[in-house]
């Protein structure tokens, strides 16, 4: 186990935003603009959430011409969303509906 980078991937992790678009993701890919109008936030923030985790390769990246889509690295991230939901049964439904507590 690489301690730097598994520290990494549970800080992003930690953030309310990234978590939220990490469960976004979980249900289905998006494009950025989806996840903006999702999440309610200007495209450069969202961009910028994405560039961590796609950076520390907890999303994956596809191109079509100018659109950008992202889904899930479900292989590394589906496991870690499960032990939390099933540990929070409520709070995944929270995260999704924009709420962060």
């Amino acid at each position: 186990m690489n301690i730097e980078r598994t520290s990494a991937r549970l800080k992003a992790l930690g953030h309310p935003t990234r978590l939220r678009i990490l469960c976004l993701l979980q249900r289905e890919g998006s494009c950025v603009q989806e996840l903006e109008q999702k999440l309610e936030l200007r495209q450069s923030n969202v961009s910028q959430h994405l560039r961590i985790l796609r950076d520390l390769d907890l999303v994956r990246v596809m191109r079509d011409g100018q659109t950008v889509c992202y889904s899930l690295n479900a292989e590394l991230v589906k496991p870690l969303l499960d032990t939390l939901e099933s540990n929070d049964p409520d709070g995944a439904s929270a995260v999704t509906e924009g709420e962060t507590q």
